[in-house]
């Protein structure tokens, strides 16, 4: 498991690894991000991604709260 200040819903038995990298957007502009790919054998510098949004837990409304990942682009997956 991730250290604070990570907060999610998960336990150490429902946390999945993922990956953390760099995307660079087509204006150039480059951007820190979670990986939905957490084997660096599926990962090329260069691969199309794709812009995803994934939930991360309820806060303590209930209302849930999401994040965003980056996945391997359906051309390439």
């Amino acid at each position: 498991m991730p250290k604070a200040p990570y907060a999610t819903d998960e336990t150490a038995e429902t946390f999945r690894p993922y990956g953390v990298g760099y995307v660079e957007m087509a204006c150039g502009l480059r951007v820190e991000s979670r990986l939905r790919e957490s084997s660096v054998g599926d990962l090329r510098i260069g691969m199309p991604m794709a812009l995803e949004l994934i939930p991360v837990r309820r806060d303590e409304d209930g209302t849930e709260l999401l994040t965003f990942q980056f996945r391997a682009s359906p051309e390439t997956a």
